[in-house]
């Protein structure tokens, strides 16, 4: 007599998690878990690098500090939740994250606050005619990616180059506004403007008009609702001097546009949306003798007006307790605090919140930065996380 063979019923689902709730919960996790989960099979990588997923979990993501140091041909970068509104009476800690190391094979560097979760670094190398050209790398602190870029080239001997990273929201691409800086004299004379657009096929630079006469300083810009903001000076109407002014840069329209603005060598920072150029007294850093700070807010750009407000610090000021006297501002929040950070890096390390309406400073002690003596230190506020691959 045969035996009945049991038959094997597999049950299966064939209903599928919807896509917007896999979005839901993976847009959830940190950055270095999406990149774990996309080496687990070719659908969950299909899924976790689709356009649709990038763009949700890039809009979902918290903003969170930055703070990166570039030492040996390495760009190391730390990232940690951005304090809210610390309250004055607490002490307050922060424990940042290690992102992979990124090499960029460059000797010094310069970094402009990231835009949109990316950072373009680029040398401080000089250009002599064609031969020598300025390295610059795209890079993502969040994945570890580095991308090199095509190099700038001038045809003028002995000039530098200066670069700008933007971002165009409506059309979802970046743009790297570069220019060449004459050498000698302080400040530099820019020509030559070109612009380089990321992600439609195979980078290259393109020549774009000026008709600007301008200078522009040292530091980076800041991109904001796609347009580029940047220091620079101005030779005055009666040929005496130079002015300080601002220059508006249209990502999409690829413009510029002078503004003017009653201060001298602010720091340009986003202000709930809006422009905004903060100063300490006459100098553009704490040197442990400040009493005052001024903002100014673009209100409209078109008929160049800015409103101005001049606070006076506490006396917690005096006596900040850091190693080093400078102390830059490096943004705003959105609930009126300015953050200053050291400019070299401590151990301890610790930034401050100033809350304008207030009138309140708090510490705030930054732990898990792998010390390094004396190096630079660049303190980014409002970093988004971006998981798209390059």
């Amino acid at each position: 007599m045969k035996k009945r063979q049991k038959k094997k019923h597999v049950v299966s689902n064939s209903e599928s998690i919807p896509a917007d709730l896999i979005f839901e919960i993976f847009s959830r996790l940190p950055a270095k878990s999406i990149l774990r989960f996309r080496c687990l099979s070719k659908e969950w990588a299909s899924i976790l690098c689709s356009r649709n997923f990038t763009r949700s979990f890039s809009t979902k993501s918290r903003p969170r500090l930055l703070f990166t140091f570039h030492v040996d041909g390495k760009l190391f970068s730390y990232s940690a939740p951005q304090p809210r509104n610390p309250d004055q009476d607490l002490s307050h800690v922060v424990v940042v994250d290690n992102h992979m190391p990124i090499l960029t094979r460059m000797r010094s560097v310069l970094i402009p606050p990231p835009v949109c979760g990316l950072l373009c670094p680029s040398s401080m190398w000089y250009t002599v005619g064609c031969r020598y050209s300025k390295m610059m790398t795209i890079c993502n602190p969040s994945t570890g990616q580095i991308k090199n870029l095509p190099a700038a080239r001038t045809k003028r001997s002995g000039f530098n180059v200066k670069t700008y990273l933007g971002y165009d929201p409506i059309k979802e691409v970046y743009k790297i506004l570069c220019m060449s800086l004459s050498t000698g004299t302080y400040p530099r004379i820019s020509q030559e403007h070109q612009v380089l657009t990321l992600g439609t096929g195979k980078p290259f630079w393109r020549m774009i008009e000026c008709s600007l006469q301008q200078y522009p300083e040292i530091g980076g810009g800041i991109c904001i609702n796609g347009v580029l903001y940047y220091s620079a000076f101005q030779d005055n109407e009666s040929g005496g001097g130079q002015d300080y002014i601002v220059i508006c840069f249209d990502v999409s329209s690829e413009k510029f546009k002078p503004l003017e603005i009653n201060l001298t060598s602010p720091t340009l920072v986003n202000y709930k949306g809006k422009l905004g150029a903060i100063q300490f007294d006459s100098v553009d850093f704490y040197d442990g003798i400040t009493t005052s700070l001024s903002l100014m807010v673009l209100d409209d750009a078109e008929q160049h007006k800015w409103s101005k407000q001049t606070y006076i610090l506490p006396p917690f000021w005096k006596n900040l307790g850091v190693d080093t006297c400078r102390l830059n501002v490096v943004g705003m929040t959105g609930d009126s605090e300015i953050v200053v950070s050291p400019s070299i890096l401590s151990d301890p390390f610790y930034i401050f919140y100033y809350h304008l309406e207030r009138n309140t400073t708090v510490k705030v002690r930054v732990q898990g930065i792998d010390f390094a003596e004396r190096r630079y230190i660049y303190t980014f506020l409002d970093h988004v996380e971006d998981v798209k691959l390059m």
